[in-house]
């Protein structure tokens, strides 16, 4: 079984939980590859290796290496662009921003097919 390599955009209270369960679990075949926030040195709970680290969403978006973007940020309109580009490119994705989603669920459900 290939892992599957997670970008994952937010790093507050819910992606760090993300992060722990991925870290943590042994039978996941996962690994977060890169994070996304807007602030790197912002102080955190979770202790993560700041090279994890981007505030370019190019980054995650254009590597190959990734191939499952989560994203768990509260701004629906940030969120829609990332969930967007991400399907344009091929990659699945996971969203808890259920704004974004009531506003734009058919668009993507397109793009996605």
């Amino acid at each position: 079984m290939s892992k599957i390599k997670i970008g994952l955009f937010g790093f507050g209270v819910v992606g760090q939980g993300i992060y722990q369960v991925v870290q943590k679990s042994k039978n996941a075949h996962a690994e977060i590859v890169k994070i996304c926030v807007r602030d790197p040195e912002k102080p955190r709970k979770v202790e993560v290796n700041k090279s994890l680290f981007t505030t370019s969403a190019d980054e995650i978006l254009d590597n190959r290496d990734i191939n499952l973007i989560v994203e768990v940020i509260d701004d629906a309109a940030a969120s829609y662009k990332i969930v967007k580009a991400a399907l344009q490119k091929g990659i699945p994705v996971v969203s808890g921003n259920k704004a974004m989603l009531a506003r734009h669920l058919p668009e993507l459900t397109d793009l996605q097919k």
